[in-house]
């Protein structure tokens, strides 16, 4: 059985309504996962889109169905990741699961070229070796870290889960795969037949017409909501007065226009809100309650608060059927009274004054408070995709994309382009954006809020991402300068910010972006990541920077007035409550690092930010490769936690660091409950190259040297 410690295979909760989840072959994205019969999924190899590598055969007797599949690329055994192939299945009832191969592999020697890598759910990969030869069998083992040999078992909750295979030995095949619950009958036999798979209907990418450049408004959505007609009606305590819009036809990229707004959009304390799924009757009484309330706080009780959307019933009914008060839905807070906490301030963030703070406090502090003011936002299913970029610095503003069950894999999608210098002048802002799933069916296809590639100056402002249940709240490619003001991330399944640069072919990819043109500057200002990582397919850090700077080009980052809080709803199977904050680090599809030309980034400065994760399954932070690191202001807690470090250069693969090393490490005035710096002084896995620093140093600012680990100097502020 694999446990916790080992983590060969991650598992993580699925969602019990099919969806189309696409995994990294083109072949995933037109049909849904295998569905179970009497407990047990059967998948013929070579029903699978080949992935770079595997070829498909019949020269060898035996094979059940209509052939087998071979790994005839190259030796693979020390990159996993190579030849990625592999499929989604829906699993109906939890318990301990067993997947087997039916595989061969023809060499003298037993122990040569009998293996694979697999990884389920985006975990470690592991491999996967079979000891027999010369006929088809079912021995499938995997080596645990306690030396232990058997089959690979796993425990599987109900909901998508997924099974990728990447190749290792060349000459190696298999002819299907059986998944299987624990007492499932004739498991193994081959006379069952393949799965069938749940069918889901793809919809059409829409692209701007011909000599049509897209405006704002053509990019907000190519169809109506799946709702009603959209019509708007404004209340007060007396009266209520309508005023229709027409239901735009479809294919037409136009959002409806909205009805006049009775307050100033300048007003954001707490300003015009929309109020979903509520009849004449409620928004009356909530209005009345409301101006109860300004009248409490000397302010204006003139006209209504309240705007009724009919459009959205199904929306809001299900956020009623969830337990919503009408007050959190009329400020805008619909995603963040479940589980957030119940205090917020809008006054000043100041970390270190929430270390004695409870963990539900701390999920409270900013994001209920950065909710409650937003500017109403109209909604729709989906952002229209960039394909051709428009021209000039573009914005999205002013919209709530909520995706329904069984749409595309993203809210928005900017895609590679034909001209991508002519993108990398520009600026792309999103501005008071929101992205969440259709509550009622939770869209369990949609992987990210958007995923863009090449993108250039990439800003996000006043944007808020719930509840995206398989990766990531935003993945962007960036090719220049990312920021991040005023945003917030709600239960995000896997990361809720990844920001990516890779500008080689990696694995069995093309690049994403170009590279960067100059020193790139990153900043996350005022912005909140609550439980993500939770129940996603790929979980890791909720703010991830991979090659943020290369050595040519070295970048900045500036975290500022940010808070990282985690401590899930539901403890994870492996017992697990979180994962981590932060990472910054150098990936594969970028030039490697190199010592005699610089680090990967001249600064990272984190200043007045709270971090409280409980239970984690990693370090808190983990940062490499840094010329200048301060760490200013911040407010750290360890709840329960095997790893309580901010992890300094450690070089999980051997390379990434390519000789590079952190050279300063500045800490000033923190509060650091329970967590310290574990400082790698040679990027090895030795514990002899290990040195532990202090943190917590409140009024004090402490220097280290980043080679030895040796204090520089400490002083009194």
């Amino acid at each position: 059985m694999i446990n916790s410690t080992q983590q060969h295979i991650q598992r993580f909760a699925g969602s019990a309504a099919l969806g189309a989840l696409t995994t990294m072959g083109a072949a995933f994205a037109q049909t849904g996962p295998y569905l179970p019969s009497d407990d047990l999924v059967v998948v013929e190899m070579e029903s699978l889109t080949d992935g770079a590598g595997w070829s498909g055969s019949t020269s060898v007797d035996g094979f059940a169905g209509k052939g087998y599949v071979t790994w005839s690329g190259p030796d693979m055994s020390k990159t996993p990741g190579t030849g990625l192939v592999g499929f989604d299945t829906e699993i109906t009832t939890g318990g301990k699961y067993e997947l087997r191969l039916r595989n061969r592999h023809d060499q003298p020697d037993v122990t040569d070229a009998n293996d694979v890598w697999v990884r389920v759910d985006g975990g470690a990969w592991t491999k996967v070796f079979s000891s027999q030869r010369g006929d088809w069998t079912w021995d499938t083992r995997y080596r645990a870290a306690d030396g232990e040999v058997g089959p690979l078992s796993l425990e599987l909750t109900p909901g998508v889960h997924k099974v990728e295979f990447s190749g290792r030995s060349e000459g190696f095949m298999i002819d299907r795969v059986h998944l299987f619950r624990e007492g499932a009958s004739n498991a193994l036999s081959i006379s069952r037949a393949p799965s069938k798979r749940a069918t889901v209907k793809k919809t059409p990418e829409v692209e701007t017409p011909k000599g049509q450049e897209p405006t704002k408004a053509e990019l907000v959505d190519d169809a109506p909501p799946p709702f009603s007609d959209g019509l708007d009606l404004d209340f007060t305590a007396d009266e209520a007065t309508k005023s229709s819009e027409s239901k735009p036809a479809k294919g037409n990229l136009k959002a409806p226009q909205k009805a006049t707004k009775t307050i100033p959009t300048s007003v954001r304390q707490p300003g015009p809100f929309a109020f979903p799924a509520m009849d004449a009757v409620l928004a009356d009484k909530v209005n009345a309650t409301l101006r109860s309330a300004d009248s409490g706080r000397g302010e204006s009780t003139t006209g209504p608060r309240v705007r009724v959307n009919e459009a959205l019933n199904a929306y809001s009914r299900s956020a009623s059927r969830r337990g919503l008060s009408r007050a959190d839905i009329a400020l805008g807070l619909e995603g963040t009274s479940e589980g957030v906490g119940t205090a917020f301030s809008q006054g000043p963030f100041i970390a270190k004054n929430y270390a004695n703070n409870t963990v539900d406090q701390n999920k409270g502090l900013r994001i209920r408070a950065l909710r409650m003011n937003r500017e109403p936002r109209d909604v729709v299913n989906r952002i229209n995709d960039i394909i051709h970029w428009p021209g000039g610095d573009h914005c999205i503003e002013n919209v709530l994309a909520v995706v329904p069950q069984g749409f595309l894999q993203w809210a928005h999608n900017v895609h590679r382009g034909p001209n991508p210098l002519q993108m990398l002048q520009r600026s792309l802002t999103w501005d008071n954006v929101s992205v969440r799933p259709d509550p009622v069916s939770n869209a369990p296809q949609l992987k990210w809020g958007t995923r863009e590639y090449n993108v250039p100056d990439r800003r996000f402002i006043d944007c808020d991402f719930t509840e995206i249940p398989q990766e990531h709240g935003l993945y962007v490619s960036n090719a220049a300068d990312t920021t991040l003001e005023g945003c917030t991330f709600l239960r995000i399944g896997s990361q809720g910010a990844q920001f990516a640069h890779r500008d080689n072919p990696y694995q069995q990819y093309d690049a994403d972006n170009m590279s960067y043109l100059e020193s790139p500057t990153h900043i996350v200002r005022d912005s909140h990541f609550i439980d993500c990582a939770y129940g996603g397919t790929r979980p890791s850090f909720n703010l991830t920077y991979f090659s943020p700077g290369t050595s040519a080009n070295p970048g900045s980052i500036l975290i500022e007035d940010c808070s990282f809080v985690c401590d899930w709803p539901t403890v994870r199977a492996d017992g697990h409550s979180s994962t981590g904050a932060l990472v910054i680090c150098k990936m594969g599809g970028t030039d490697p690092l190199n010592p005699a030309v610089g680090q990967m980034m001249s600064d990272v400065t984190i200043r007045n930010s709270l971090f409280d994760f409980t239970n984690g399954d990693r370090s808190i932070a983990s940062i490499r490769s840094v010329d200048e690191l301060l760490i200013e202001g911040c407010c750290f807690i360890a709840r329960d936690h095997a790893q309580p470090h901010l992890h300094i250069d450690r070089d999980y693969t051997g390379n990434d660091l390519g000789g590079t090393k952190t050279q300063v490490i500045t800490v000033r005035d923190n509060t650091a409950v329970g967590v310290d710096i574990l400082l790698r002084l040679n990027s090895s896995t030795s514990q002899q190259d290990r040195v532990y620093l202090d943190l917590h140093c409140p009024g004090e600012e402490i220097v280290y040297d980043g080679n030895t680990g040796e204090e520089i100097s400490r002083r009194t502020l």
